[in-house]
């Protein structure tokens, strides 16, 4: 009965990890403490940048996976060398010795938040560790797993979707929707126009002086966040009515595919959009070479709705620009890009083995490498590539254990038969990889990082429960 319940919140792990990205403030004055020693200690001179966090964040989400990790080594499900250095956890665990020996050999080595930081991401690479070893032994409740993913979907879809509606958060903090609307600092808005205020006039609540419009952001950081996370949702809802045979679920799923679309394009994120269309068409390419059944339908209504969504929000795609035009917002937010590429680049070629040290981008006084560096990035934003990221922070040594860990997953699964579960494990590592050329929220922030870990643990665990029969009931 232990056992099962070990199992039961594992299961909620991955379903309900947005609902978790909760923090916690009680670390600030440690923060603090930490920022003044490294004041007094610093090469140069310090100032912390406004996008940068300096406060130490344990999120909700970290307690659980601790809380899984002590319940499953009690239970003797697993143990520290398989969950740590087993074919493909070992690559997460030398990366983190990398990006320790990073900050020891950087400017950051007195700033000791930069170590927290480092066990942020221990910790998420532990929810990997635990759901791959855990899950492979009960492969059969990954579609279990996904059900419950795809049911919490549908109630971010109905904040997200509410978000955009009345232009406010909807004050449900007990979910972690954070407190936003179109007038605060930093958020993730795009203009009002002659053009697209049709829709907002129509709207009571909206007042007349509204010239921005907000993004819908779910119970996310960014809308781009939550775009990723409604991308992954809609490969598990292509695989889950593929997978039934209940007309009931099929139905309630062609009416969520639909919804799913719809507030992904109302997250205006548009690396997340290009990344699902290119995955879908990856996805059904393949299943139709394999004729795959309930592909040519699904593919049908799948088409339909996404030309209902783009008409409807025609003009606000407009505004937003990038998607269907090109205007001055998506050109001044991809020059933005290319100059957080080029600073990447930079530190990366003045420190290709090592790094600059983890978490130390937005931080890394620029004129060092380079003169014409100097303020180069006032915010304090990051690199917006997962690649670029990682190279910049950790070298080539920290980006080749990352590429090798996305090595270990993929070659086992390309030498077994594919299924519509490991065709749609693939699909959504393969989105999820191309929207990491364009930002860096699958490495920076929490839910970004369970959501790549999550989904990575779910494939290398039913690729070896394939593998070993034997181990579970997978099919």
């Amino acid at each position: 009965m232990k056992t099962k319940i070990l199992y039961i919140f594992t299961l909620i792990l991955i379903a309900a990890f947005p609902f978790g990205d909760l923090f916690f403030k009680v670390f600030r004055g440690i923060s603090v403490s930490f920022f003044h020693h490294f004041e007094k200690t610093a090469p140069f001179a310090v100032s912390l940048p406004p996008l940068f966090e300096k406060y130490i964040h344990f999120y909700l989400t970290d307690f659980w996976i601790v809380g899984l990790l002590i319940g499953a080594l009690l239970l003797k499900e697993v143990r520290i060398k398989e969950l740590f250095f087993n074919r493909h956890s070992r690559y997460l665990s030398l990366y983190s010795f990398v990006a320790i020996f990073s900050i020891l050999f950087s400017v950051f080595s007195s700033y000791f938040f930069q170590y927290v930081t480092l066990l942020n991401l221990a910790i998420a690479c532990t929810a990997f560790h635990l759901i791959y070893l855990l899950m492979s032994k009960r492969a059969e409740w990954i579609p279990i797993a996904l059900w419950f993913f795809i049911g919490i979907a549908f109630l971010e879809c109905l904040i997200g979707t509410g978000q955009f509606l009345f232009q406010k958060s909807l004050g449900l903090s007990f979910f972690s929707e954070a407190q936003i609307n179109p007038s605060m600092n930093n958020i993730a808005v795009y203009p009002l126009t002659e053009g697209n205020r049709a829709l907002f006039d129509k709207l009571p609540w909206i007042t007349e002086g509204h010239s921005l419009i907000l993004r819908a952001y779910g119970t996310f950081d960014h809308p781009n966040i939550f775009g990723g996370y409604l991308v992954i949702a809609l490969f598990v809802s292509y695989f889950l009515f593929i997978h039934t045979d209940t007309r009931i679920k099929k139905g309630l799923l062609l009416a969520l595919i639909p919804l799913l679309i719809l507030t992904l394009t109302l997250t205006f994120a548009r690396g997340p959009f290009f990344a699902w269309m290119l995955g879908t068409v990856l996805f059904f390419s393949v299943g139709l070479i394999k004729k795959m059944q309930g592909f040519l339908k699904l593919g049908t209504w799948i088409g339909g709705a996404f030309l209902t969504a783009i008409l409807l929000l025609f003009q606000q795609l407009a505004a937003r620009g990038g998607f269907v035009n090109y205007n001055a917002l998506s050109g001044a937010s991809d020059s933005g890009r290319f100059l957080y590429y080029k600073l990447a680049s930079t530190l990366f070629l003045h420190h290709p083995f090592l790094g600059i040290g983890h978490n130390g981008f937005a931080l890394f006084p620029y004129e060092a490498v380079d003169p014409t560096l100097a303020g180069a990035n006032p915010t304090g934003a990051l690199a917006h590539s997962i690649y670029l990221q990682v190279a910049s922070e950790t070298g080539i040594i920290g980006l080749g254990m990352l590429a090798l860990f996305i090595f270990s997953l993929v070659i086992p699964t390309f030498k077994q038969k594919i299924s519509p579960l490991s065709l749609t494990l693939i699909t959504i590592l393969f989105s999820l990889l191309l929207m990491g050329v364009v930002d860096h929220f699958l490495w920076a922030y929490n839910a970004g990082k369970l959501m790549l870990l999550i989904f990575c643990a779910l494939l290398a665990a039913y690729t070896k429960a394939r593998e070993c029969p034997s181990l579970s009931h997978a099919k």
